[in-house]
């Protein structure tokens, strides 16, 4: 999850975020108004890097997760308003996914969390002498 989300992220950046944030307004033209898809259209590369690191090194991993979320969110409610069936059908898949890794953050042991953390795994206590 976090490796999609650093790589397309980086892309806009490679391809050039005016071009990316012009091709936004293009294509969003008397679908949504310009005022609200340029904002969220600057914004959308440095958050899907800024969250596909965190998950991908594991470290706030909740707060990228969080960020992931939010931006899947807004990206599904685009691609609904295009009316892209395939990819609102794929967003929500991701968003599924997203939403599981959040659930399940707490098992996150293998991590930079995990590291400074060094707190026992959710659902094992340990015992005396166990070294945890």
């Amino acid at each position: 999850m976090g490796v999609i989300f650093l790589f397309y992220g980086v892309g806009k950046f490679i391809a050039g975020l005016t071009n990316f944030v012009g091709g936004m307004n293009q294509r969003f033209a008397g679908k949504l108004p310009a005022a609200m898809v340029m904002p969220f259209a600057y914004v959308l590369p440095f958050c899907e890097v800024t969250s596909g690191l965190l998950i991908l090194l594991g470290l706030f991993t909740r707060v990228g997760l969080t960020i992931s979320g939010l931006l899947l969110i807004g990206l599904t409610f685009g691609t609904v308003m295009l009316g892209d069936a395939p990819t609102v059908a794929h967003n929500l898949q991701y968003a599924m996914v997203n939403f599981v890794l959040l659930w399940l953050v707490d098992l996150n042991r293998y991590s930079l969390d995990g590291l400074f953390n060094r707190r026992p795994a959710a659902g094992f206590i340990p015992t005396k002498g166990s070294g945890l």
